[in-house]
């Protein structure tokens, strides 16, 4: 058995965010009472919610059987292989997306003090010297705007 975090949500904004057990062989998830409590009192007035999984990194849907079990598809373990690096650079966590904001925030500010070191030290204001330094600039403002995407929350 292993731990693993659930997420309930609701079409209305409810989201139960929970700890459940997990049997990897089988991939049956067991929830606390109270948990299965809820989701009985929620039926009662909402439509079906959307319940996923978090499990070694990877999202998974969970699936309600009509006896009362719940059943997630767990992935085989691979180990640390190309796939696993790839779905980790495609679904970041959001701590990692926070990191991944700054990091840009500071590669655009390194590309608008190099357009100005740029244009400061040219001595004739030409074409290729207009041309990079513009380009430095809109790479500072589309690298500053991609890491304000990323800092936002969930």
């Amino acid at each position: 058995m292993k731990l693993a975090k659930v997420k309930i949500e609701y079409s209305s904004g409810t989201t139960i965010v929970d700890r459940v057990t997990l049997d990897p062989t089988t991939g049956q998830v067991h929830l606390a009472p109270r948990v299965l409590w809820l989701l009985g009192k929620m039926a009662e007035s909402e439509c079906s919610p959307s319940f996923t999984l978090e499990y070694k990194g990877h999202v998974l849907p969970v699936t309600a059987h009509p006896d009362g079990t719940f059943v997630v598809p767990v992935p085989r373990d691979l180990g640390p292989g190309l796939g696993d690096r790839l779905y980790e650079i495609a679904n970041p966590s959001k701590d990692q997306r926070q990191q991944n904001g700054r990091y840009l925030h500071t590669l655009s500010a390194a590309s608008i003090g190099g357009a100005v070191g740029y244009a400061h030290s040219s001595a004739v204001w030409d074409g290729p010297t207009v041309v990079g330094t513009a380009a430095l600039v809109g790479l500072g403002v589309v690298l500053w705007y991609a890491g304000f995407l990323h800092m936002k929350g969930e």
